[in-house]
């Protein structure tokens, strides 16, 4: 378990995706779960700082790619917590729809994985909508962030000057950089949604993948946004 800042914690070593987890008065807030395997690390992060899985009370996800939701029934069955997912991802979440798949090679290395982490859908909670509040860390903006994926959410917390971009930003040691083409069908979109996190002000920042960012994330987006000529 790593404190990135007070009650903002990263599960060490987490498999899969990022999974960081919000301590409020009321319990625990998880956002994202990561690939089987995860779980015993989830807990393991929690224990040091005295919780068990009983205290986890919601589970946001960002978006439905297989290595951010694999871990949901396990999560859910052991803590009852409540499954928060944003309006375009619910249906794949819940099972009504499938999974997607990219194309080309990806698509068939997917395919492959999609077939070893096997997905059990779950009910959803509650639906997220872009502009949605939070009652959590003293106010969580939803943003959606299309482009990786239709669902894709970030989470933005003013009061903390802190944003959970999700898979919208790959960070790579130091360098920040735009979603992983291979796994975007969308890039047009993706570098749109870039553009909308750059309006915003913020000294962290909490990617799906790679290392946060401690400081100065916001002025390192508007340099990525220019690299990118974001419009």
């Amino acid at each position: 378990m790593v404190e990135l800042i007070p009650d903002v914690h990263l599960v060490d070593g987490s498999v899969g995706c990022n999974t960081y987890f919000l301590v409020d008065e009321d319990g625990i807030t998880l956002i994202d779960t990561g690939l089987r395997g995860n779980v015993a690390k989830i807990y393991a992060s929690l224990s040091r700082i005295g919780y068990g899985p009983e205290s986890i009370k919601r589970i946001i996800v960002t978006h439905a790619h297989l290595d951010h939701i694999n871990c949901l029934a396990r999560l859910r069955e052991d803590s009852n917590a409540r499954i928060m997912v944003s309006e375009k991802d619910a249906g794949i979440v819940s099972g009504k729809e499938p999974l997607k798949t990219p194309n080309g090679i990806v698509g068939m290395m997917f395919g492959v994985i999609k077939t070893y982490y096997k997905y059990k859908p779950v009910p959803v909670d509650v639906v997220l909508k872009d502009g949605d509040e939070l009652n959590i860390l003293g106010g969580l903006q939803v943003i959606l962030l299309e482009g990786h994926e239709p669902g894709n959410i970030g989470l933005y917390c003013p009061s903390r000057k802190l944003l959970v971009s999700s898979d919208s930003i790959r960070v790579s040691e130091d360098k920040l950089m735009g979603p992983h083409p291979g796994f975007t069908p969308d890039m047009k979109a993706a570098i749109d949604s870039i553009r909308k996190i750059s309006l915003l002000e913020f000294d962290i920042m909490l990617p799906g993948h790679g290392p946060p960012v401690l400081s100065n994330a916001s002025k390192k987006v508007r340099e990525l946004c220019r690299e990118l000529k974001c419009k």
